[in-house]
């Protein structure tokens, strides 16, 4: 009863959970809801061209464009192919359910590989689910370890793939000194709550292609603004989290999160629809002028932020070391993992452990298309097509490796897991 009393009081340690939140970040969403004078920018701005600018500038491509998502930039890079019905779109299993909704509602087939045990694309297996229909190639750079990009691109070369690299937990990371994204015809980002940069829900297309730039300047150009009550609930989704995250413990967070979401004023990271493969009826929309607002601070500490994480996944591949726990391999030592990988034998178990302790763990991803209460059928995955992505799934865990978590919590965390 007195470690159950100690652990109230103790920090609580999300591996979610708008993991990114900074002061700042929550003192521009207040200015946005509470000073008039802020309110005629809520939709319209120049953040949006500032932020396009600042990533243009980073990855020293002539084209980028923002949506209100990732899941939407990826849908308008593949509107812009003029998919047909028979035309196949190649993507890896262990990924989540909107990427493939995206590939469908754009109008291909999604057609999945399995993944090696670095949670990444298996090329063996890619190569034998080419068919004359593939078009299109997907290469996920699974929480921000790169694919094996000599290989994938010889292989779409050979098949003349379009590739599209998806870098939504693999933002401002390089390999032999490129940066990812910038390796295929075209990279997408997301911003959303739990990605390398959060401002909330948000997107990004980069680019050197002319033409492909041209019919995605045309579909941003049309879009209908977001729904001013869909701003609003971004932006008290801020406030809402800084408060409640550190009263988590004790209950007062947990209530207060509950209530706020029963009242609808902080946003799903997935809604229902999607999880069925149905589109969502307010989506997709332009980027707001105040969410860009947020994601301009962000990206000023995007390099700092990935240089945490990867200070926190050396602690936890130095610390841990319960031999029922399978770490990434020791030369990845430099990678700023979104979220650091494990795998072992009964990964519910060591998740309902840790909140024990106070520490929530994620679950990223919990079935080959995530997460594992959507429905695989309507995305065309067959079950047993990717064993080793079920494998996988049925073993992950994440640990945190954001800007909020301290040298002492990765101890902390490393130390719960080698008691398990």
């Amino acid at each position: 009863r007195l470690n159950d009393c100690m652990i109230l009081f103790k920090k609580p340690i999300f591996t979610g959970f708008a993991p990114n939140l900074t002061k700042k970040d929550v003192l521009i969403a207040a200015s946005f809801l509470f000073f008039p004078w802020q309110w005629f920018g809520l939709r319209i701005g120049e953040n949006v061209v500032k932020a396009e600018q600042w990533l243009k500038n980073y990855f020293s491509v002539k084209h980028c464009f923002v949506f209100d998502s990732g899941r939407s930039s990826l849908y308008f890079i593949l509107k812009s192919l003029d998919l047909k019905p028979d035309d196949e779109v190649l993507l890896q299993a262990y990924t989540c359910v909107v990427v493939a909704n995206a590939i469908i509602h754009a109008g291909g087939k999604p057609i999945y590989a399995d993944v090696g045990d670095d949670f990444n694309i298996d090329c063996a297996d890619l190569e034998k689910k080419i068919t004359p229909l593939t078009k299109i190639l997907i290469i996920q750079h699974t929480f921000g370890k790169p694919a094996k990009l000599d290989l994938l691109l010889k292989l779409a070369q050979k098949y003349q793939l379009f590739i599209i690299e998806d870098c939504a937990h693999a933002l401002g990371i390089k390999y032999e000194n490129k940066w990812l994204g910038t390796f295929g015809d075209v990279g997408f980002f997301s911003f959303g709550s739990d990605k390398p940069i959060s401002c909330g829900r948000g997107g990004g297309v980069i680019t050197n292609d002319d033409s492909i730039a041209e019919k995605l300047f045309e579909f941003q150009s049309d879009l209908p603004a977001a729904k001013l009550g869909k701003i609003l609930q971004h932006l008290f989704s801020f406030i809402i989290f800084r408060i409640s995250k550190p009263l988590y413990n004790i209950g007062v967070g947990k209530w207060i999160l509950w209530c706020c979401g029963k009242l609808k004023l902080i946003n799903k990271i997935i809604y229902p629809e999607e999880k069925r493969g149905q589109a969502v009826k307010f989506f997709p929309s332009t980027m707001p002028n105040s969410i860009a607002a947020i994601l301009l601070n962000q990206l000023t500490k995007l390099d700092e932020f990935n240089h945490h994480r990867c200070e926190i996944s050396d602690i936890y591949q130095k610390q841990i070391n319960n031999q029922k726990i399978s770490l990434p391999n020791p030369e990845n030592f430099c990678v700023p993992w979104l979220r650091y990988p494990i795998l072992l034998a009964e990964p519910s178990r060591l998740l309902v452990l840790a909140k024990k302790n106070g520490i929530i763990l994620g679950n990223w991803y919990n079935a080959p298309i995530a997460p594992n209460d959507a429905d695989p059928s309507v995305v065309f995955y067959e079950q047993g097509s990717c064993p080793n992505a079920e494998k996988v799934a049925a073993q992950s865990v994440n640990l945190p490796t954001d800007i909020s978590i301290s040298q002492s919590d990765a101890i902390r965390v490393a130390k719960l897991l080698n008691t398990f």
